[in-house]
């Protein structure tokens, strides 16, 4: 627990602020506006993007977990840039990435004596492992870009080749199925696969790789210039546009899924540094870099512990008594995300930022 750097992003912390609402309780909110005005064209389009796509293709809600291992490079690329790369800093990479193993396992349920009833892989674990794996290319290669881009490529590519001639790109019949039920001890989230499985790990190294790209690009100053964001702006772009033309599937994290995630990061952050470090326009991002700089700590709560009961709980039957019983989900919805915005604002103001 220590207070807050004063050489941290402000719209870095805002993006992964606003990446994290999305999962605690802007989802549900929006999936239950939705339902209750049925009519409204805007509020069903947004409750359909707040879902995951059925295999191929994407939606805003398919880019909120790869967004985070996005940012991730980019925090891994100023927090190496600050302290150096080192052994130390090797050995720290490391038991981060073994701590958010082990939380993702409190994450998906009790730890049991059955490993064969357990869920190994996890997204904490996924975004651990690829930091760790990420951080220690970027050492190995002493911080230099083009040969950090040549790695992530490789890796991407790869996981294509592999993608393209060991399967036919279906759960059950692509590689990453088959490299799952050789390599994931336990159960697999989607019964032939998991998501956060071996290969889907090494494709989330290539974007967390990314990310270290973007951050290296926007921190040749000590903060973002206008020059620089709007560069990372284009070349962000056309990753996006790249990824359109290759098969997008998020459950095996094909590239083409990879570079889509990584260009639309590239553009969040760019528009978000735009307007803080920029503009200066910071005063609208503080409920989000708050919530940012604590996403670790209210991801775990928002997910270990039932926040919709307790929710209706604290709440006392006052929403029972101003709402229709239709809108009752909805209330509940919004009190999370407002709880959790107010808990994120009440450990920032007093300069608790609790990480890895």
């Amino acid at each position: 627990m220590h207070g807050e750097s004063s050489e941290r992003w402000v719209g870095l912390d805002a993006l992964r602020g606003a990446d994290m609402l999305l999962i605690a309780g802007l989802d549900v909110l929006c999936w239950h506006l939705a339902r209750l005005f049925p009519e409204n064209g805007v509020l069903q389009g947004l409750g359909r993007q707040m879902g995951h796509v059925t295999w191929e293709g994407f939606s805003v809600y398919d880019g909120v977990f790869p967004l985070f291992v996005f940012l991730s490079g980019v925090s891994l690329c100023l927090s190496l840039r600050r302290s150096g790369a080192s052994w130390g800093r090797w050995r720290r990479l490391l038991r981060r990435a073994l701590l958010l193993v082990m939380l993702g396992w409190a994450v998906n349920g009790a730890v049991t004596l059955h490993p064969a009833s357990m869920r190994f892989a996890s997204v904490l674990g996924l975004i651990g492992l690829a930091g760790w794996a990420a951080g220690s290319v970027v050492m190995a290669l002493r911080g230099r870009a083009l040969p950090v881009a040549a790695v992530a490529l490789l890796l991407l590519a790869g996981v294509g080749a592999a993608q393209a001639w060991g399967g036919d790109l279906t759960p059950a019949g692509c590689v990453n199925a088959r490299v799952d039920a050789l390599l994931c001890p336990g159960r697999l989230h989607l019964g032939s696969l998991d998501p956060e499985g071996p290969l889907c790990i090494v494709s989330a190294t290539g974007l967390c790789l990314l990310g270290w790209l973007a951050g290296h690009g926007l921190a040749g100053t000590p903060r973002p210039t206008a020059r620089r964001c709007l560069l990372l702006a284009a070349v962000g772009a056309a990753a996006a546009a790249a990824g359109l033309c290759l098969p997008c599937i998020k459950n095996i994290w094909t590239p083409g899924f990879v570079l889509l995630t990584a260009g639309a990061g590239a553009l969040l952050l760019a528009g978000a540094e735009l307007l803080c470090e920029v503009a200066g326009l910071r005063a609208w991002a503080l409920p989000l870099r708050a919530v940012g700089c604590n996403a670790l700590l209210l991801y775990l709560l928002t997910h270990v512990l039932d926040v919709y009961g307790l929710a209706e709980r604290l709440s006392c039957g006052l929403w029972g008594l101003l709402l229709p019983s239709a809108a009752l989900p909805a209330a509940y919805a919004a009190t999370v995300t407002a709880g959790v915005v107010a808990l994120a604002l009440w450990l920032y103001r007093r300069g608790i930022v609790i990480r890895l």
